[in-house]
């Protein structure tokens, strides 16, 4: 998990910025998809159902330590110029 995590800490702080929320989104989605999916294989899990509950979001972030892809970009217009 520790290359991943390097790995998408990286692209998300280049590419984080103004109008990339969509973007960020779809990929904290693909990313969870697949890592769940590496689980199901190591734990024999069968069912998409079952894996989805057994492997939530709170459990791959909490207990797995999946870095969280920052949905919104903190990017601030500045007004008065």
């Amino acid at each position: 998990m520790g290359t991943l995590n390097q790995s998408l800490r990286g692209w998300s702080n280049y590419f984080h910025f103004r109008n990339s929320s969509k973007a960020l989104e779809d990929v904290k989605w693909f990313i969870e998809e697949r890592v769940r999916i590496q689980l199901k294989r190591r734990y024999k899990v069968r069912c998409r159902k079952t894996a989805l509950m057994r492997f939530n979001r709170d459990v791959l972030y909490s207990q797995y330590g999946l870095f969280p892809i920052p949905t919104h970009a903190i990017w601030k217009h500045n007004a008065s110029q």
